[in-house]
């Protein structure tokens, strides 16, 4: 999970890709029923507008998946809706957040895994149209409620929220879990995310626990006064939100923060 600023995407934005989603929603809110809206988020016209928006985006968003930190490991890098557009698994009445799927704050970047539901044989999981609430008697069903959509408290982790970022932790063989101290609610909510964006596949933990090893690595070398300058560089880097998996890359490290080293790449005081 990486945290992701809202302002630095909004600032990236063109007023013409604006002016198309604000008149693909537009569209959408005349439609007279379900079946039409179904029709119009269909149209490759509608597609566009969350393909444009990627496209747009600096080089540093396009870089991993928000929810997983994954570059080539898990597929591609499609834009997920949050909030899901055509329908909410779990609330059968729902018809989905049809009028968000052109407002730009409700896009998150997911690789494939982490945004369509896979079954494997030890693992299952993908988001879909999962969206779960702690609070599901606050659900927003109908545009003319919009206004109390920020009383909805997501029970899963959000790149958007700059608080999420530090509950996920990994334990030594790269499995996600809850950051130690966490609360009741925080273990939840980070159990709900493992699942979700099936962040315990096979792939992705043996990555974070080569990210493991390779912390360790450049540790020795420090502890050894061996090149020091050089492990820290390297350690640096992956750290650094911009390079994969660099929330593994944290969490393991911290592991080392009695080292004054240490202590300067993670700016700890």
């Amino acid at each position: 999970m990486r945290w992701i600023c809202k302002d630095e995407i909004e600032e990236c934005l063109t007023q013409a890709w604006r002016d198309m989603a604000g008149q693909a929603k537009a569209s959408l809110l005349a439609a007279p029923d379900h079946e039409s809206r179904k029709a119009i988020l269909k149209r490759v016209a509608s597609s566009n507008v969350w393909r444009d928006f990627y496209d747009l985006l600096p080089d540093s968003y396009k870089r991993k998946c928000w929810y997983c930190e994954a570059e080539e490991i898990r597929s591609d890098m499609p834009v997920d809706h949050f909030r899901p557009k055509s329908k909410v698994e779990d609330e059968h009445s729902h018809e989905g957040y049809w009028w968000l799927a052109f407002d730009w704050d409700n896009y998150r970047c997911a690789c494939t895994f982490c945004n369509s539901r896979r079954v494997f044989e030890e693992t299952e999981g993908g988001k879909a149209c999962r969206f779960p609430l702690e609070n599901p008697e606050e659900r927003v069903f109908v545009p003319a409620d919009q206004e109390s959509i920020h009383n909805e408290r997501p029970y899963f982790l959000d790149p958007f929220n700059p608080d999420d970022e530090k509950l996920l932790w990994f334990d030594n063989d790269g499995l996600p879990v809850a950051k130690p101290e966490a609360t009741d609610k925080q273990k939840s909510k980070v159990e709900n995310s493992i699942e979700i964006f099936h962040l315990h596949e096979t792939r992705i933990s043996r990555a974070r626990n080569r990210v493991r090893l390779e912390v360790e690595r450049q540790i020795i070398k420090i502890k050894a006064n061996d090149n020091v300058a050089a492990a820290k560089a390297k350690l640096r880097r992956m750290v650094r939100d911009t390079e994969k998996l660099s929330r593994a890359a944290v969490v393991y490290l911290r592991a080392h923060r009695e080292l004054p080293e240490v202590k300067d790449i993670l700016n700890l005081e």
